[in-house]
């Protein structure tokens, strides 16, 4: 059977319009792949890492690229190495993933996760937007890690600096949605923050002033003690005074009779101690 002939004017559907770009997404959270249309592209590991240090550093040489991802050879061949990388990745996409001559950069078509979920958190950390009216909430709180497996000085330096990032914009978050009086969502971000690190008083204390503000006075004693508990057994200090005010003051000004029959009611098998009652 002979094929319908295709008028002139009529575009073939598999042929993207001319000026068009096709979508590429770059994605390092959970994993490491790129995505070009409906296609995910097999890369060597070799131009994985170029890819992944550029689009983690922004704009850097090719002596800086070749230097840092093949220390162990001459600088020759450490550019001849980093020459090879960028050819096989012109070989897999006629999208560009890496442009540039002499300063290499990701191609500013290119979607990259890690880049998109920081300026969303800038805009919580810099510019005060609740993290939760931005929907980035669940984002924060279940956030995959950095390109998991990789244990090069500069993804450890990266996967750090996102961490860190995530902390504050959670713990902002929490306190915005507190202040508002959204205390379910807040406390939701609050303890994303306290399993992201258990250790962290600042998180902590979030956490506390949530229960506090909903005058559940008793969750703050609990989370307190629990912290207290943590920091000694782990490293052996005490949590800062700051933090224990914060709570005893909340429970000086408290009705102490709603506080101890709270207390009773929560775990009547177990008297608090002096220090855990921060009389």
């Amino acid at each position: 059977m002979r094929a319908r002939p295709v008028p002139a004017d009529d575009p073939d559907p598999d042929i993207p319009p001319a000026g068009a770009h096709r979508s590429v997404r770059l994605r390092m959270l959970d994993g490491f792949w790129v995505v070009d249309g409906q296609q995910t592209l097999s890369i060597p590991l070799s131009a994985r890492r170029v890819v992944a240090f550029v689009a983690l550093r922004g704009r850097s040489s090719r002596a800086e690229v070749a230097g840092t991802l093949w220390p162990e050879v001459s600088d020759s061949k450490a550019q001849a190495c980093l020459r090879t990388a960028l050819w096989r990745l012109r070989q897999l996409s006629p999208q560009p993933l890496i442009t540039g001559d002499e300063t290499l950069r990701v191609d500013e078509s290119v979607d990259v996760d890690v880049n998109t979920l920081i300026t969303a958190i800038r805009r919580v950390i810099n510019d005060g937007e609740c993290g939760a009216d931005q929907g980035l909430l669940p984002t924060l709180a279940a956030m995959g890690e950095l390109l998991p497996g990789w244990y090069d000085d500069w993804v450890l330096l990266g996967r750090e600096r996102l961490r860190q990032l995530q902390l504050h914009a959670l713990e902002l978050t929490a306190q915005q949605l507190t202040c508002s009086g959204r205390y379910a969502e807040a406390i939701e971000a609050a303890m994303a923050a306290v399993r992201l690190e258990p250790l962290r008083e600042s998180a902590t204390r979030v956490l506390i002033e949530v229960h506090l503000a909903e005058d559940n006075v008793v969750e703050a004693i609990r989370r307190l003690e629990f912290f207290q508990r943590s920091l000694a057994s782990e490293i052996g200090v005490e949590p800062t005074p700051e933090l224990v005010d914060l709570v005893r003051s909340r429970q000086i000004g408290a009705d102490p009779r709603r506080v101890v029959a709270d207390i009773f009611k929560l775990d009547r098998s177990r008297a608090l101690s002096p220090r855990t009652t921060l009389a």
